[in-house]
């Protein structure tokens, strides 16, 4: 919109540059019209008013389109996963608790009776079988791939058929990925996990990438096997960080780890090799 016209309708010069960079955030030329003198007139006392309307209305339309692109509900990512319809966002944040374990492929895995029938075991396992990839998001709810029922002894578990990204995202609650397949490349580099992170028994088809990942309250990652050109590299370690029974295959990345708490890799092994000496000697 031209400087002659905004002036025309009321808007001082110093703010003309202000008005024009609103209008083509807001991308909502229509808010000036309303305020033409040929649609809408103002009592005379009202004048200065006028440009200070515009300008609201513009904010205001700006902000509500930018709460909308995002934030968007878990709920709906399951339905994308559900559809069969790839999963990809970038700077939004997923409200509610995102539960992969509840898809509409879930199936009983295993299942076995106790004595007189009471007190058994049952898996159901559900696959993610398209690409979810996650960039810059705020998890604000649990990331379930995995849960216990204790009364029931029952464990529900998710697995990824083809990649899982999770580039630079914050897990803001629970991230379990408790005995999780991943059977493509599994990213969460530059991820900040504020609860601790659950890998345990994870199975990873290709080296995962944790570099400059931040675990605020620690990560289990006891029995899981890491396959080669896995990256911890600049990862940073509050609280416990739990590689008990792990194995490595190298190259392994772990250049510049920081562990800020307590470490536990009793019985760890990279090639079938004590882990500790193969830190003493890298």
């Amino acid at each position: 919109m031209s400087n002659y016209y905004l002036s025309r309708i009321g808007i001082p010069l110093i703010l003309i540059p202000w008005v024009q960079f609103l209008l083509s955030s807001c991308n909502l030329p229509a808010c000036f019209i309303v305020f033409d003198k040929s649609s809408y007139r103002l009592p005379e006392k009202s004048k200065i008013m006028k440009p200070i309307l515009i300008i609201l209305v513009c904010l205001t339309a700006g902000v509500t389109t930018t709460l909308a692109q995002t934030r968007i509900k878990a709920s709906e990512i399951i339905k994308q996963i559900n559809e069969g319809r790839t999963v990809d966002y970038s700077h939004v944040e997923i409200e509610g608790k995102l539960d992969l374990t509840d898809l509409e492929n879930r199936r009983l895995e295993r299942g076995s009776k106790g004595w007189l029938g009471l007190g058994g075991n049952e898996t159901y396992e559900s696959n993610v079988e398209v690409s979810v990839k996650f960039t810059d998001c705020t998890f604000l709810g649990d990331v379930l791939a995995y849960y216990y029922i204790e009364h029931g002894n029952t464990t529900f578990v998710a697995h990824f058929e083809k990649d899982a990204v999770f580039s630079n995202c914050v897990f803001k609650q629970a991230s379990e990925f408790k005995y999780s397949e991943f059977n493509g490349a599994a990213t969460f580099a530059g991820s900040t996990f504020n609860e601790a992170a659950n890998f345990k028994y994870a199975e990873f088809s290709s080296g995962p990438k944790f570099s400059q990942a931040k675990f605020e309250s620690g990560a289990d990652f006891k029995y899981t096997e890491f396959p080669h050109e896995t990256s911890f590299e600049k990862a940073t370690f509050h609280g416990l960080a739990n590689f008990k029974y792990t194995k490595f295959k190298s190259p392994l990345n772990m250049d510049d780890i920081a562990f800020k708490g307590e470490e536990d890799f009793k019985y760890t092994k990279i090639d079938g090799r004590n882990f500790t000496s193969y830190l003493l000697h890298r």
